[in-house]
């Protein structure tokens, strides 16, 4: 594995001059790198790591076919449809996904409705991915209708919840009757005895 992460680096060139056959695994996070043609010097990558840099296409990345990861996590992609189609055709194994803190993905940025949708589109075009944003892929949620199920699922879960609960009284320690103390932690029975009668 190769690190050159947090080196304000604005290209590779300085640290790769020729390829690397033997690179599997690459972490250039928080960086200043825009462009990635220069990754078709590491072309056997397994995992790719370019969190927090300013990339905001895929268009010039090489075909790196035996990439399984890529985390790209707080960059700048802002098209949802080409990056789809960019990874398809560029990274034919890809299995581990990240994109939080994109324009693209709408985690912490929009509602749950818009997420499940970017989700189901991603499973779609990308029937291979098991794991999206750090969240594991169940293959069932590129049916339109599976959030909406889900959904239905929390809500008949919670109204049987509540149902069960219903004429049942919880414990509360603050009703609770406090324990009478009948034993002293100390022995006071030679208090009124004086030393004068010992």
């Amino acid at each position: 594995m190769l690190i050159l992460a947090g080196l304000k680096l604005k290209d590779l060139q300085e640290q790769a001059q020729e390829p690397q056959q033997n690179i599997k695994h690459l972490d250039v996070s928080s960086n200043l790198l825009k462009s990635g043609k220069e990754f078709s010097m590491f072309p056997n990558l397994e995992t790719l790591i370019i969190d927090n840099n300013y990339f905001f296409r895929l268009d010039d990345f090489p075909i790196l076919p035996n990439l399984i990861t890529l985390s790209a996590n707080k960059n700048t992609f802002n098209n949802f449809d080409m990056f789809i189609q960019h990874c398809k055709e560029k990274f034919p194994k890809l299995t581990h996904l990240s994109l939080i803190k994109n324009p693209i993905c709408p985690m912490f940025t929009q509602g749950e409705e818009e997420y499940v949708n970017y989700r189901a589109k991603f499973i779609q075009e990308l029937p291979l991915l098991k794991n999206l944003d750090g969240t594991p892929i169940n293959p069932q949620e590129a049916d339109p209708n599976f959030w909406k199920q889900q959904q239905q699922i929390k809500q008949q879960q919670a109204q049987n919840y509540n149902e069960q609960k219903r004429g049942t009284i919880d414990y509360n320690a603050k009703y609770q009757k406090p324990n009478s103390k009948t034993v002293k932690t100390k022995s006071e029975g030679n208090r009124f005895v004086k030393n004068t009668h010992l």
